[in-house]
């Protein structure tokens, strides 16, 4: 005779719906990195070394309306909260957050001072998580 264990409360738990949408969020970024450069292997790096060599620097395109003063940009694993994660994924699905292709002038000025589109850095130990 085999047991078989069924949830008393079916509904996902806090932990499983952290990882769905989490993982939402990183298809539809990526999703958002291709379509803008046309490069269907095109792969969003989170740490904020990573976001500026090898997605500004190599696609000339950066995120616009990331809400940095309440989540810093990095990576999604470390992002402490179903709340946040769930903003980030309502702005990107909305257009409120977006990639936008980035001029030469503006590319040189995110380079001098990538502050005010990547946040500050933080003294952290910088995990990537590629996507793939």
């Amino acid at each position: 005779m085999s047991q078989h264990r069924f949830r008393v409360n079916p509904q996902p738990s806090y932990s499983e719906r952290m990882t769905q949408t989490r993982s939402e969020l990183r298809t539809l970024v990526k999703q958002k990195l291709c379509d803008i450069t046309g490069e269907p292997n095109a792969q969003m790096r989170w740490t904020r070394t990573a976001y500026m060599r090898d997605v500004v620097s190599r696609y000339r395109v950066r995120i616009e309306g990331w809400p940095l003063s309440e989540i810093p940009l990095k990576n999604l694993s470390d992002v402490p909260n179903l709340g946040k994660l769930e903003l980030l994924l309502a702005r990107w699905r909305a257009g409120t957050i977006y990639f936008r292709r980035i001029s030469q002038a503006e590319y040189d000025a995110m380079v001098a001072d990538p502050v005010p589109w990547v946040g500050p850095e933080e003294q952290e130990q910088e995990r990537e998580h590629e996507d793939a």
